[in-house]
């Protein structure tokens, strides 16, 4: 290999690493970080539905459910039509993650939420944070262990959408 290849290499290694590989996490983040699943029941069942699967499943309860959209009318904005999010908790995973100081920042993402929305053309999608992905950006600790029972938890709640976490859809 010449000098002159090695260096075209290096060049070219070097702008898709700079320029290519940012580009590709910015398109692809919302689908990697957020999870959408369209729900085959209205809005209010659904709501309904998810609220008692969480406090069904053992060791879960639901904190609050947000109806967003009297929140954000009450307080001066538009109306965003129906959104409601679904706080919920796992008291015995809750303490584990948070009984060590050094994990104490995690109480950021408690309780957990799932939002139900009703979008424009009537469709009711479930929304949520990919689990699986956040896990698996704590692989190797405990707060990653915690969070691969909490994710497979949730799989068990919103199974009646067939719903499994992945980094892609």
């Amino acid at each position: 290999m010449s000098k002159r290849s090695l260096i075209a290499g290096v060049i070219i290694g070097f702008v898709i690493g700079v320029f290519v590989f940012p580009l590709m996490v910015k398109f692809s983040f919302k689908e990697m970080m957020f999870k959408q699943v369209v729900s085959p029941y209205p809005f209010e069942k659904t709501v309904q539905l998810i609220a008692d699967r969480i406090n069904k499943q053992p060791g879960w309860h639901v904190v609050d459910i947000i109806d967003q959209r009297k929140e954000i009318i009450k307080y001066g904005g538009e109306d965003v039509g129906n959104v409601k999010i679904i706080k919920f908790c796992n008291a015995k995973y809750a303490a584990e993650m948070l009984k060590d100081d050094d994990r104490k920042y995690m109480a950021v993402k408690m309780p957990l939420s799932i939002a139900v929305v009703e979008k424009s053309n009537g469709k009711v999608v479930i929304a949520l944070m990919n689990g699986y992905l956040n896990s698996r950006m704590f692989a190797g600790t405990k707060e990653g262990e915690i969070m691969e029972k909490v994710v497979r938890d949730i799989e068990q709640i919103l199974g009646f959408v067939h719903f499994r976490f992945t980094i892609f859809d």
